[in-house]
């Protein structure tokens, strides 16, 4: 048991750093009014109720917790919410990146700055036991190793962060080094009279989060914290439990009234002012929900007041308890009630129903560099004009490693001044593309810093925020392997949450054999577009796109339109509604020369495959498709199970296929709901 004990406590030491390392104190200041409001009104509140019920039910409460002054520091247990708790669930939940998720993290931030405060007073008043000169030595010494690393600490950090180049790896050398100063920083603390994981929890804040060196740290640590000596930690924690202590009914009413007034009074506490800064009852009542998740750092906190004779076992098993009941009813009731992608939409938002003189909205997410030329062919190929200008919406998708706190970064504000904070060349690609355009193309960057499980939450909301008409989104291609990297697959998981969830157009973009690519500037613009037209929403989206790019004088675009000369047609209003689209392309290209269609007719599968693979050996610079088929069910019922792509839809998928030994890219669209 001695073993367990010893190894815990290295384990609750690297846990605490790790948090330290993934939290960024200045969210404090950056997270504005709102949050600081919320969160002293949401924790000042419960701390005045529970602690004058504390203290009129102090006699009915045992002996072995009622410790005079010690009882306000099992209040502010009670009512304080702890800053990693918050962040793991909502992980877990994936509304980390969500509008209430960011908003609780800056709330429970605030919380934690409390938290804090009363931790260094624990300290004092611990130490004060031993006289007052006792406790001016610790906290002296404790003052003397906040500066150290502070001044010695930090700069060694930001040393280490200034010679990493950017997207390299940090020296293992180093990083050993940094875990050795964990532990000593741990024994020095605990020799000063505070607690072993102080010292560690402050080092882990001087940490600069994120790559590469908060990034290196938690994949260098984090596995074997979580998944050996956190395990232990819940072994020990477990054996001081218990369960009987149900039996002794009047102390277990007592520490239950206790934890109902903390709980209910944090909630109502958080909610008024959520109400008041103007947002909705419901999502103040999640708001309330989420600020009431507790987990390992109470339980820790518990651990170190049995531990030092503050609790009796009765005792602490009750206030376990309460973590466990309390959890298990807020998580599933957030998880019930909050769906953060619920937009309210006003009017269709696709390409096909703007108007002709409407400004389009184009939000295009992009992982990394290597897929800027093709976007920006896109976007040219539009043919923005200052009768049809254009907004882009450059959405840099980051994967969120080494820190807790995900974000959306808005690099431009609303009078037009960059931030250059966090800006890199895919940004500037784009700003370089709007200075050319001269007026008729306005760019807005932005950057989703995020889990990849949950990126699909900040690419949808954006879409809904700013209305735009369609979402571009080029698909990783594989390796030389002829597979696809792990974060390529982590991503590509998104695709069908943002197909099912998006509030507008989307459309995939796909690289046939492209290595290298290259584009031409606007004045010397040609593009060869093809497209494949059965029918239906998706396929009149595509159209009503390719019609838009048809006026641009480099686009030559061919329609290739399958039509069956048996009686396996889609229903009326779909068939009128295609045949509308068509004839207004028609009409609208009659003296277009660079704009043809051709009839196809199919009867069976084999004769659809086959003009298909002609169509996409003629060289064509661009394939467009529409995601779902309206008919043809030959296509859709034998072909979709053997989809390598089903995201793709059947045609793209087809396409999109190593059969095919072409350069090319590929469009598929699929209509906004």
């Amino acid at each position: 048991m001695a073993i367990n004990r010893t190894l815990a406590a290295f384990g609750l030491m690297f846990y605490l750093f790790l948090i330290g390392v993934k939290m960024d104190p200045k969210i404090v200041l950056k997270s504005g009014k709102k949050a600081l409001f919320i969160g002293l009104v949401s924790s000042i509140i419960p701390f005045i109720l529970v602690g004058t019920a504390t203290y009129f039910l102090r006699t009915f409460i045992g002996a072995s917790i009622a410790r005079g002054k010690f009882l306000i520091f099992l209040v502010a247990t009670l009512t304080i919410t702890a800053f990693p708790v918050v962040s793991d669930i909502l992980t877990e939940l994936n509304l980390l990146n969500s509008e209430l998720g960011r908003l609780a993290m800056s709330v429970s931030m605030v919380h934690g700055i409390l938290g804090w405060f009363f931790m260094a007073l624990f300290t004092m008043l611990n130490q004060s036991q031993g006289g007052l000169r006792k406790a001016a030595w610790a906290l002296g010494s404790i003052l003397l190793m906040v500066c150290v690393i502070v001044f010695g600490f930090r700069p060694w950090m930001l040393w280490i962060a200034r010679r990493t180049p950017k997207g390299g790896r940090v020296s293992s050398l180093l990083l050993h080094a940094i875990v050795v100063s964990v532990i000593v920083m741990g024994l020095v603390s605990e020799m000063m009279g505070a607690s072993f994981a102080y010292g560690p929890l402050i080092m882990g804040l001087m940490v600069p989060d994120g790559p590469p060196l908060g990034t290196d740290l938690v994949e260098m640590i984090g596995n074997m914290v979580n998944e050996v000596l956190m395990p232990l930690v819940f072994t020990v924690a477990g054996a001081a439990v218990t369960p009987l202590v149900v039996l002794h009914l009047r102390g277990w009413i007592v520490l239950i009234m206790l934890a109902l007034i903390a709980y209910g009074s944090k909630l109502l506490a958080t909610m008024g002012p959520a109400i008041y800064c103007g947002i909705s009852f419901r999502k103040g009542f999640i708001l309330g929900l989420m600020m009431n998740f507790q987990g390992v750092i109470e339980l820790i906190t518990y651990m170190n007041f049995e531990n030092g004779s503050l609790l009796d076992d009765e005792s602490y098993t009750l206030l376990v308890f309460t973590i466990i009941i309390i959890t298990s009813v807020a998580t599933p009731l957030v998880k019930h009630l909050y769906s953060p992608l619920g937009h309210d939409l006003i009017g269709r938002r696709d390409i096909q129903h703007l108007r002709p003189d409407a400004e389009m909205r184009v939000l295009a997410c992009l992982l990394n560099e290597d897929h800027i030329p093709s976007i920006l062919g896109l976007l040219e190929a539009a043919c923005p004009t200052q009768e049809t200008p254009m907004c882009v919406y450059v959405l840099h998708l980051v994967e969120l490693t080494g820190r807790a706190n995900s974000a959306l970064i808005a690099h431009k504000n609303k009078k037009g001044f960059i931030n250059p904070s966090n800006m890199d060349r895919l940004h500037n690609a784009f700003i370089h593309y709007e200075q050319d355009k001269q007026g008729i193309v306005a760019v807005q960057p932005f950057t989703a810093i995020a889990p990849f499980k949950a990126m699909h939450q900040d690419i949808c909301s954006l879409a809904g925020d700013k209305s735009v008409a369609i979402i571009i989104l080029p698909l990783p291609g594989k390796d030389a392997s002829g597979g696809f990297s792990e974060q390529d697959q982590a991503f590509r998981t998104n695709i069908p949450h943002i197909l099912s969830k998006a509030p507008c157009s989307v459309g995939l973009l796909v690289h046939m054999g492209l290595t290298v690519t290259v584009l031409s500037t606007p004045a010397n613009f040609q593009h060869h577009i093809g497209l494949l037209f059965w029918g239906g929403p998706d396929d009149r989206e595509s159209l009503s796109y390719a019609a838009r790019m048809v006026r641009h004088t480099g686009v030559t675009l061919t329609i290739t339109r399958f039509l069956s000369s048996s009686s396996t047609m889609s229903n009326g209003k779909e068939a009128e509604m295609d045949n509308d689209v068509i004839e207004a392309f028609r009409k609208e290209n009659s003296d277009n020369l660079r704009a043809s269609m051709n009839e196809v007719f199919v009867n069976d599968m084999e004769q659809t495959i086959s003009a298909i693979r002609n169509f996409s050996r003629v060289g064509y610079d661009l394939i467009m498709v529409g995601r779902r088929l309206s008919w043809n069910s030959i296509l859709n019922d034998e072909l979709e199970e053997w989809s390598e792509f089903p995201e793709l839809g059947v045609v793209g998928d087809m396409i999109a296929s190593s059969d095919f030994e072409s350069e090319f890219l590929i469009l598929v669209v699929q209509q906004g709901p």
